[in-house]
Parts: C-alpha cells; structure tokens; sequence
C-alpha cells in the first residue's frame, strides 16, 4: 500500500523531529560533559562553580552542566563555568562554544577564533582544551597591572599610578 503525500509528510516531520532530538541531546551532553570535565581539570571546589547558560539567565536558577549549554543563532552551542576565586573575591566566567558535524565536535575557548576538533569519545582531545582555558585566565590575571599601566590616556601618555601633590 502507498503513501499518501499528506502521509509522507507527517513521516518526514517524525524523523526530523527525531533527528533534531538526537543532535541536541548528543550536543547538550557533549557541552555538559566538556563543562564538568573542564571543573575537574582546574580542580575546583565544587562549591565555587556554577554553570551558566548565555544571557538572559535567571539569577535564580541553578543549572545543571547540561542544562546551561544553549544553541546560539549562529550554529554554536555555548554555556558557562563560573568559578569564584578567592582574596580578592572575583566571579571568573569561562565561555566554551561548540559545533558538531557527524561524529567531530569543534570547540572554541571564549572569542577565540582558534578551534579544536575533538573526535565523539576522545577524552585526551579535552586536555588542550582546558590548558587553553587556563591559561588565558592566568596570564590575564597575571597580567594585570602591566595592561592597565599601558593603557593610553592621552596619545602617547601612558597611564600612571601616583599622588598628586598641592
């Protein structure tokens, strides 16, 4: 017996609606996982993490790794990993985008045009991922003092810390 085309239709929409199931699911656990993993790498206190999905975000909210990864329009999955460092107290955010095609995630640390392709399954693929991270963190905070005393004020007048004295 054949098909209406009223029929195939409606089995068209089954099997994409199936098909996109699969690949958020696939993506959120991917995210979800790199996000946990990424916590573990930095060995953070589990109460000094939070997970965020992109703004707007409920501040109310807490939200599982998985459930703060949040497909953005332009085709990449992005969530968050708060870590709240101490003395002085500073609420540090780590951006992971993510794109899958087949069975290779591709993942960027923040605004970072650099992409890691990283094979369904491959765990060691994370740790460059991670060091990524964490570096760009620290070399931030540790450099500090030096962006802020090259900042330009006036052309070619850098910025200086001092007293002014009357």
């Amino acid at each position: 017996m054949t098909m209406t085309k009223y029929e195939e239709l409606c089995e068209a929409l089954q099997q994409s609606t199936k098909d996109s199931m699969k690949y958020r699911e696939k993506s959120m656990l991917f995210v979800g996982g790199l996000l946990t993993g990424f916590v573990s790498y930095i060995g953070a206190p589990p109460d000094r993490v939070k997970y965020l999905p992109p703004e707007p975000r409920d501040p109310n909210t807490i939200y599982t790794p998985a459930g703060a990864v949040k497909l953005q329009e332009d085709g990449w999955w992005e969530a968050y990993v708060q870590l709240t460092l101490v003395y002085p107290e500073l609420k540090a955010l780590f951006l992971f985008r993510t794109r899958i095609e087949a069975d290779t995630f591709t993942v960027r640390v923040g605004d970072s045009e650099r992409t890691h392709a990283v094979l369904d399954g491959d765990a060691t693929a994370l740790e460059p991922i991670y060091e990524e991270a964490f570096t760009g963190a620290k070399e931030y905070f540790t450099g500090g003092l030096q962006r802020f005393l090259d900042e330009v004020t006036k052309p070619a007048a850098p910025r200086k810390i001092g007293f002014v004295v009357k």
